[in-house]
């Protein structure tokens, strides 16, 4: 047997587990992208607030670094103006560093003196600067700086503007500014954490709800697996007894043509060939066919009891209802002790003709299996229906022997599907469903219901 709960609990921890991930990743990169445009205008306004008011002091020291040496006296004052000047701008702000390149990449100026003096030429942030267009990127932990070509240990945004006098002149060089971007990192960490476990709690849940929901099926479709296990098993054992039961039924009408008409016939053959002998010998006197007609009354009457046994002909020529009617007069008959009440409450039209000789043969079945030449019987026999549903009913007021009287009397025996089984069998075998209890008056009830689908 496929064992579904299992499977679908493995494959969904692991889908729901890939899923987290996924979302996870997605999550992140949004959030990212979302840092750096919040630091990208967050940047860009501070870099141009801060380079404004230097701006022509800038282009200055630009021109002065060009046309004096480093350690000249000009430069190191302006050098020591600007380092106090964006000393002072870094208090208390997210600005953690500025540098300041001329046009051939060389950084003149920054708040990191040992960076002074080196080439960044190659500089991506630089070049699309110096071709007087705005650069900025996030330098992300533990991820590689595309503009450096080195990797950070800290959250920086680092935006690059072109200086120049006024829009419109040439490019004299390069400011960037770096501004640390940790608290907004660390929030989005924070909000990532939150989400993620509000996201990982929704998907557990959803896991439990899903195995639940198949554990609950699996236990309906095991339910059905042994319905459908227990009702084979009873077809096939059904089968086998109705294999067996035709057998016996053979035997019997052997039995009967061999032991009731062919004896009968073989008399007859005795008796016409005597009284042919009689007659040949002599040849006048009187010579009477009475025994002979009486004997083929006997075999006639034999012929009609074995066919009707097999099917009352009355089934098809009057209906049920009849037969049903004549059934029970010929038990009371044979049975002179016995008293079988009747209750029909439907018509003739509303029992589907394929359903009439089952309901006729099961009532034979249950009389066979209850009469007791030695008892008298009092028995009530009740067909009707309900909508769709024909019920019958036969109640036995007084026990048929002493020996199952006992048994009888219990709620639901063995012993009396095993006495009925030829009923169970037929009822089954039809559609139906067959029940037998014992009830209070130490007899028993016989109840076969089936479901009428189509009308015929």
């Amino acid at each position: 047997m496929f064992k579904l709960l299992r499977f679908y609990s493995i494959a969904s921890f692991v889908s729901i587990f890939l899923a987290a991930a996924i979302l996870t990743l997605f999550y992140r990169q949004v959030t990212i992208q979302w840092i750096i445009q919040i630091a990208q205008r967050s940047d860009l306004a501070l870099a141009q607030a801060t380079l404004n008011p230097v701006n022509p002091a800038l282009m200055e020291y630009l021109n002065w670094r060009e046309h004096h040496a480093p350690d000249s006296l000009p430069i190191q004052t302006r050098t020591a103006e600007f380092t106090s000047h964006f000393r002072n701008l870094m208090y208390d702000t997210s600005v953690v560093a500025v540098k300041i390149y001329n046009r051939d990449g060389i950084v003149a100026f920054s708040t990191q003196p040992g960076q002074i003096g080196s080439n960044q030429r190659n500089n991506a942030g630089f070049q699309t600067a110096i071709q007087g267009r705005v650069a900025s990127d996030l330098i992300y932990r533990d991820t590689f700086n595309r503009f450096d070509q080195a990797t950070a240990e800290d959250n920086l945004m680092q935006t690059y503007i072109p200086v120049r006098h006024s829009a419109g002149e040439p490019v004299q060089g390069v400011f960037e500014i770096y501004t640390d971007i940790n608290p907004l990192v660390k929030e989005n960490e924070r909000n990532l954490l939150i989400t993620l476990i509000g996201a990982e709690t929704i998907l557990a849940l959803l896991y439990a709800v899903l195995v639940l929901v198949v554990r609950r099926a699996h236990m309906i479709i095991g339910s059905q697996q042994r319905t459908i296990q227990e009702r084979t098993a009873l077809l096939e054992t059904l089968s086998a007894q109705l294999m067996n039961n035709e057998e016996q039924q053979k035997k019997k009408i052997a039995k009967d043509l061999h032991e009731g008409l062919a004896q009968t016939l073989s008399a007859i053959k005795m008796n016409v060939e005597s009284s042919r002998s009689r007659f040949d010998a002599s040849k006048t006197g009187t010579f009477s066919l009475e025994p002979i007609i009486h004997v083929l009354k006997g075999a006639i009457q034999e012929v009609r009891s074995i066919a009707t046994n097999l099917r009352p002909s009355s089934l098809d020529d009057l209906g049920l209802l009849p037969t049903i009617n004549w059934f029970c007069r010929e038990f009371e008959r044979i049975h002179p002790g016995t008293r079988i009440e009747r209750e029909i409450a439907l018509q003739e039209n509303e029992v589907p003709s394929p359903l009439k000789i089952v309901i006729y043969r099961v009532i034979e079945s249950a009389f066979k299996n209850i009469e007791q030449p030695s008892q008298s019987i009092r028995a009530r026999l009740t067909l009707q229906r309900s909508g769709k549903t024909i019920t019958l009913l036969i109640n036995n007021t007084e026990a048929v022997s002493s020996g199952l009287a006992e048994a009888f009397n219990q709620e639901t025996s063995p012993d009396l599907h095993r006495q009925f089984s030829e009923m169970l069998e037929r009822t089954t075998l039809s559609g139906g469903t067959f029940s037998a209890s014992g009830n209070e008056t130490d007899g028993f009830t016989l109840c076969a219901t089936w479901s009428v689908i189509h009308e015929f």
